[in-house]
């Protein structure tokens, strides 16, 4: 026979586990709408007493999580939240590189360029037209270099953003881990956690978007965090990760280190697999730099075809003092050209005086009036600076040439004017350009660096860096691990007055000292550009130069294009030639006769043959060398830009149509963990229902049992106990 006192207990029971049920069906109603919130659910055992049934025990308060639905949770929202931050920095980029059809967007400025100069042809004399023409080329380098600005800002954007999201990371690890100590004494205490543990998912669910990451519960209550890497984040304690941006164009970043306290210097970039910050470093180091390299290529090819062409042209009046580009190059660097150029001297009135064949082969020069030679035998730049003086000295009245810190310049006197061309059967040539193209005496378009970086340089070729400057690398893994500094440094057998290019080459790939045991650097017999190829296994990226080439001012790294600087910075330095810009009667728009004779008229303000050639340099095919996203190709000039307006618009869709997808799969995702989790409005309200009734049965067994008791008092039979 069952015992009043049981009868009490099990009532007592039960109203206990009705009353712990209707508190954490009010608790879920009352988070229905919180983010991240599992409903909680009170778990009930049943009581016995020797075999004799004793209500129920509360044996604890669970969540209605699902670990696994959970797991995958995470993963879709790392993957959502990498691709998210990728598109939104491609599009934007995108923008500012405009639609082509648009007029103006620098493909539609590049055209109105053509278009001007078509109409120059038709009226070279004009100098409105000549002005109309060079301020349409002027607008589309200065909107190449609007966007080439844009991107480094987008750069310096992700950059700060890294920074903020690993601080804002940072503070969730710290939560989270005071959530896993509350965890511990509320579980400890045999009290209700779920609200804890709540919250904490909460706080997971947002590092989730910010980095991968696997949540693996431990003993005892609370979570340990890893990165899909296996970055240990949250353990007993939190991680330190930390990031310190960086500012400036073509800036060297830093990494994300872990415990840095520890001084290991742990990157925590290559143990991330997914996230916002993922996605950021992937736009910061890659994507953005392939296409602010193609920008700079566009910029830098563009130029160098106009010039290629204005360097056989003529203005009229002929220009009397030319003063070519900077080429990095010493007046002791071997001449290493080959072929023939024709230099015409004309007077005011544009009348060929002289004609000055220059026979690289031979090694002479040759006035057609005066049949005097000048030679230039010693094989040096400087050999032929001191040659063209000779022979401009000896015109009436005497002109004068010079070749200093890098650049060449020529000059007449009088109002007299120089013509150079290539010779028609035997065209001058070093590492692909003639003459004039090459020192750039007549460029339509310049910049403070070197343009192209083939150079003509040869291994035995004097050296020349000042002493003192350093080239410095960071070698990482391809997983981004830090792997080892380098520095290669102008001092001892480098800064001697006999170093060559052979020697820096050989210093470079040295092992231990050099970069010998991550890669090789090469240079190209026929262009004289020194490249670097490194080991698949590791990636060295150039933080620093400081040398500098004679009184040039121009670097290793500038003269050879190895650093973005020099490569994607060309968006931001070539612009037309500032003379021109000043004066657009400059604009070379005729090509003369040098074949006529002398005496003969050959510059006229009528000439539209130049003009012609500029616009025909649109659609001639020549070679372009490989730049960030753009491959090397052969193809004419508008097909070149319109690939890079093209490879712009893909970057972004691809990376906009990774975004729909993962943000697609996250959604369903969620959809599937919140069906297991989530709290269903119906449900919670039929549950209280049920355990109120639930609590007023065991009530009424409780009175039912005190009245019984009143009854067995009041009639004196004892009570069994």
């Amino acid at each position: 026979m069952t015992s009043l006192t049981s009868v009490l207990l099990s009532g007592l029971s039960g109203l206990r586990a009705a009353q712990a049920n209707i508190g954490a069906a009010s608790q879920n109603v009352a988070n229905a709408n919180t983010p991240g919130w599992a409903r909680t659910q009170v778990v009930l055992t049943p009581h016995t007493d020797l075999g004799d049934g004793g209500g129920v025990d509360i044996s604890g308060v669970t969540r209605a999580a699902n670990r696994f639905l959970a797991a995958a949770s995470y993963i879709a929202q790392a993957a959502q939240g990498s691709s998210a931050a990728r598109a939104d920095i491609l599009n934007r980029a995108q923008a500012n590189f405009g639609d082509p059809s648009d007029p103006t967007s620098m493909f539609g400025l590049l055209n109105q360029f053509w278009s001007s100069a078509v109409q120059l042809g038709a009226d070279p004399s004009s100098a409105l037209q000549r002005g109309s023409t060079v301020s349409a080329l002027q607008a589309t380098y200065s909107e190449v270099q609007r966007v080439g600005q844009s991107v480094q800002n987008l750069v310096s954007e992700a950059d700060q953003r890294i920074a903020d999201q690993v601080k804002e990371a940072q503070d969730l690890m710290n939560r989270i881990a005071d959530f896993n100590t509350q965890i511990r004494l509320t579980k400890s205490n045999g009290a209700d956690s779920t609200s804890a543990e709540n919250a904490q998912s909460q706080l997971i669910n947002q590092l989730s978007s910010l980095m991968d990451v696997v949540a693996t519960p431990t003993d005892g209550g609370g979570v340990s965090i890893r990165t899909g890497g296996g970055a240990l984040l949250v353990g007993t304690q939190a991680a330190t990760i930390s990031y310190t941006p960086s500012d400036g164009n073509f800036a060297s970043h830093g990494m994300i280190q872990l415990n840095p306290q520890l001084g290991s210097g742990t990157s925590l970039e290559p143990m991330l697999g997914g996230g916002s910050i993922k996605g950021l470093l992937q736009v910061r180091d890659q994507d953005l730099p392939s296409l602010a390299r193609a920008l700079g290529g566009f910029a830098g090819a563009l130029g160098d075809a106009l010039n290629q062409v204005h360097n056989e042209n003529a203005s009229s009046p002929a220009i009397g003092n030319m003063v070519g580009r900077q080429t990095g190059l010493l007046a002791t660097d071997s001449l290493n050209f080959t072929g023939k150029a024709v230099i015409g001297v004309v007077d005011a009135n544009g009348v060929l005086k002289d004609r000055l064949h220059v026979d690289f082969d031979a090694g002479v020069i040759t006035s057609d009036l005066s049949s005097t030679s000048y030679s230039f035998s010693g094989g040096a730049i400087g050999d032929l600076a001191s040659a063209l003086n000779s022979a401009l000295t000896a015109e009436t009245p005497p002109g004068s040439a010079n070749f200093a810190n890098g650049v060449m310049s020529l000059n007449v006197g009088n109002g007299g004017g120089l013509v150079i061309q290539q010779d028609p059967t035997a065209p001058s040539d070093r590492a692909g350009r003639g003459f004039s193209h090459f020192f750039g005496l007549n460029d339509l378009v310049s910049s403070t660096t070197p343009m192209f970086f083939q150079n003509g340089i040869k291994g035995a070729d004097l050296l020349g860096f000042n002493s003192g400057g350093e080239i410095d690398y960071q070698v990482r893994d391809t997983d981004g691990r830090f792997i080892a500094n380098r520095s290669i440094s102008i001092s001892g057998a480098l800064a001697s007055p006999t170093a060559t290019w052979d020697d820096l080459l050989n210093a470079l790939n040295a092992s231990g000292t050099g970069l010998g045991d991550y890669g090789v650097f090469s240079r190209d017999a026929a262009t004289g550009q020194i490249s670097f190829a490194p080991n698949p296994k590791f990636q060295a990226t150039l933080t620093s130069d400081t040398t500098q080439r004679g009184g040039t001012g121009v670097s290793f790294s500038a003269l050879n294009g190895l650093s973005e600087a020099a490569t994607a910075g060309r968006s931001l330095t070539v612009n037309v030639n500032s003379q021109i810009i000043a004066n657009p009667l400059r604009l070379a728009v005729g090509q003369p006769d040098l074949t006529a004779a002398l005496g003969t008229q050959v510059v006229e303000g009528g000439d539209n043959h130049g003009a012609a050639a500029l616009v025909a340099a649109r659609d001639s095919i020549r070679s372009f060398d490989a730049a960030g996203a753009l491959t090397a190709q052969s193809t004419t000039l508008g097909t070149y830009a319109a690939r890079l307006g093209g490879e712009a618009g893909r970057l972004a869709s691809d990376s906009q149509r990774s975004a729909d997808g993962a943000q697609a799969i996250a959604t369903a995702a969620n959809d599937r963990r919140s069906q297991v989790e989530s709290v269903s409005m119906d449900d919670e309200l039929v549950k209280m229902t049920t355990y109120q009734n639930a609590y007023s049965a065991s009530a009424r067994v409780i009175q039912a049992a005190a009245h019984m008791l009143d009854i067995l008092i009041n009639l004196g039979i004892e009570t069994p106990v």
